[in-house]
């Protein structure tokens, strides 16, 4: 896959980006100002290509899944430090709690108090604590600190993905509950546009595979009697997929019915709904 491909491909998303969230805009007013404040987030993510050199060809035919580690990811950091930065001033901008967190952040790169790669290792590993610049601020939120972080590697996540993918058979994929590139599990399904076909979409690097119609991703319960869905009124193309044998759901989009460009984690956004239609009864997407 050549740069020029991978640049043509960042410009269809940034198209596919603003189509998805003005029809958000349209069709939901009430979350505009979170789809506003989203769409810049992911706007910021594609203005450049992440430039990954990790060689990835070992995965052709892999079968063993998952593929990779999250932690081992091939991560460009000047890319994602300059988009780090953009998210950090859209979200001061924002006005919202999540104001002081990046402020601090924004500030402590700046300041050279920290460093940019210090802190992915940080998101990444996990079992380390936050640097001790950022506890001792009581207004400091760690889960601002992990959106921030993770969304400013993300280009450089899902361009690691798809080029993991490309080395993958699909038939190989099918029927897997959790992500086959980095095992993750899922945040959505999509029924194709074609045919209805059934695939999940990662909650972590993005990755597409496809997956039986009537099955739990979460559980592999393939039971009808204990599957089943919800609708809601006027939300045209989408539902909410549960389980009665693991008491979890996910959101599924029916892009035969959709209507519009779907970016999936806007989509997954403006579906807000459902995921209170489906907590209020006991169920779970995580």
């Amino acid at each position: 896959m050549t740069k020029l491909e991978l640049t043509q491909w960042n410009r269809s998303v940034l198209t596919k980006i603003s189509n998805s969230a003005n029809a958000l805009e349209k069709d939901k007013p009430f979350f505009k100002e979170i789809i506003l404040f989203y769409k810049k987030i992911f706007l910021s993510q594609y203005e450049s290509d992440p430039d990954i050199v990790k060689d990835y060809s070992c995965f052709t035919n892999h079968k063993d899944f998952p593929c990779i580690n999250i932690k081992d990811f091939d991560i460009d950091f000047t890319n994602a430090e300059k988009t780090f930065k953009n998210i950090c001033k859209i979200c001061i901008d924002s006005g919202k709690e999540m104001s002081f967190t990046a402020g601090t952040m924004l500030e402590s790169i700046d300041k050279k108090d920290v460093l940019f790669k210090i802190l992915v290792e940080i998101y990444l590993q996990k079992d380390h604590g936050l640097p001790e610049l950022f506890l001792k601020k009581k207004e400091f939120k760690p889960e601002v600190f992990d959106f921030i972080v993770y969304n400013s590697m993300k280009p450089s996540i899902v361009k690691s993905s798809r080029i993991i993918a490309s080395y993958l058979n699909k038939q190989d994929q099918a029927g897997q509950g959790a992500c086959p590139v980095c095992g993750s599990l899922p945040a959505l399904s999509v029924l194709s546009e074609e045919n209805g076909a059934r695939s999940l979409v990662c909650s972590f690097c993005w990755h597409e595979w496809e997956t039986a119609r009537i099955t739990c991703p979460f559980c592999g319960n393939h039971n009808n009697k204990t599957l089943g869905y919800c609708l809601i009124e006027n939300e045209k193309g989408i539902r909410a997929d549960y389980c009665d044998k693991c008491k979890k759901y996910i959101k599924t989009i029916d892009l035969r019915e959709y209507g519009h460009d779907c970016h999936y984690p806007l989509e997954l956004l403006g579906s807000m709904p459902f995921d209170m239609k489906m907590q209020e009864k006991g169920y779970s997407s995580e």
